[in-house]
């Protein structure tokens, strides 16, 4: 399979958030975690209030040749659902473990997860 990959030059950033695979939905819509849409824009949505620019983040998918990716990070890792979260744990890699921005339920509303990715990546920024 192909590696969907999105590295930015700048320096400053050092968050990895990782996912699973593309879903049916994205691959039909030839998008990727770095285009903000899907499960994207929910993450992104929730990232900016705190400062953190999606664009200066990297994306990858473990299960879609990400693991390359993950395993040669020196910075934060951030697992993205408990399939991830799972598989990062049994790899050995120490991860932030993050609600997935696709996930149902309460969580689904914006200001909720918003609140959310707040609190697990506020010790992330210097």
């Amino acid at each position: 399979g192909s590696i969907y990959f999105y590295k930015s030059n700048c320096f400053m950033n050092n968050l990895l958030f990782v996912g699973e695979e593309r879903s049916n939905k994205a691959k039909q819509m030839g998008v990727t975690w770095k285009d903000g849409r899907l499960a994207g824009k929910q993450l992104f949505d929730a990232l900016k209030p705190i400062n953190i620019d999606p664009k200066q983040c990297t994306f990858c998918n473990y299960f879609e040749g990400g693991k390359h990716i993950v395993k040669q990070w020196k910075g934060f890792i951030i697992g993205m659902g408990r399939k991830v979260q799972r598989a990062l744990t049994k790899d050995k890699i120490e991860h932030i473990p993050i609600i997935h921005p696709a996930a149902r339920g309460k969580i689904r509303a914006k200001s909720k997860y918003q609140q959310h990715i707040k609190e697990k990546l506020q010790h992330t920024k210097s």
